[in-house]
């Protein structure tokens, strides 16, 4: 084979890889051909509303102490109050532990928060009423020590709706089925001294676990995905 002809052959085969090269379809391309397509629907922003909560608590008493109990419903403020005031921190401590959750859920599904006139609203709330159940009292020479259990009954909802006011989706859950409970003491002294009460601490280990079951059953209906197919339908 003479030195043109050699010439001659890899020129020609230089111009087949070059003209192979540029039929091509980019990497990019590639990609979304193998493993999906450019016209997927966008990832919608969410506006996270401010979630309602309606509670129903136990009443603040010091256990079985009537002297107590009277002291309180003659007091400027009543039970009433105490109870109003009880209801309002469990509701919001409740709400403020659910968008904490939800802000963070939302986070790692990398789902931005929004608000805009395009972004989905999601609205919640909680209907929720923890009853005392007395399981057992002691009295000693000096104290009375109450014991109990908490349990937890009532309604959760959440909808997300679109900029208009249409709705794409809304669940609601029983709060009930998702068996939430805790126990309590309170030992109440003869002698004046301060009450021990465990109640408001297990009533904070009973709204954490309640969140975190709630987001553990509509985790599926919020992620990423899940939104994506909801806005593009």
């Amino acid at each position: 084979m003479n030195r043109s002809f050699r010439h001659n052959l890899v020129s020609a085969g230089s111009r087949l890889v070059v003209c192979a090269m540029l039929t091509l379809p980019s990497a990019p391309s590639l990609a979304l051909g193998l493993f999906g397509s450019s016209d997927e629907p966008p990832l919608p922003q969410i506006t996270l509303a401010r979630t309602q909560v309606a509670a129903e608590i136990p009443t603040p008493l010091q256990g079985n102490d009537m002297q107590a109990l009277l002291a309180q419903a003659a007091s400027g403020e009543g039970l009433a109050a105490a109870r109003d005031a009880a209801t309002r921190a469990f509701s919001e401590q409740l709400r403020s532990k659910l968008e904490h959750a939800l802000r963070h859920f939302f986070a790692e599904e990398q789902v931005e928060l929004a608000a805009s006139d395009h972004s989905l609203t999601l609205h919640n709330f909680i209907d929720i009423s923890i009853v005392k159940q007395l399981s057992g009292l002691k009295s000693g020479d000096d104290y009375e020590l109450e014991k109990g259990n908490l349990s937890a009954s009532g309604d959760f909802h959440f909808r997300l709706q679109k900029p208009g006011g249409e709705v794409l989706k809304e669940r609601r859950l029983d709060i009930a089925d998702l068996r939430i409970k805790a126990s309590y003491q309170i030992k109440t002294y003869s002698n004046g001294q301060a009450a021990e009460d465990s109640t408001p601490a297990e009533l904070e280990k009973l709204t954490d676990n309640l969140v975190a079951r709630i987001l553990d059953r509509i985790e599926d209906d919020l992620e990423a995905d899940s939104l994506r197919n909801i806005a593009g339908g």
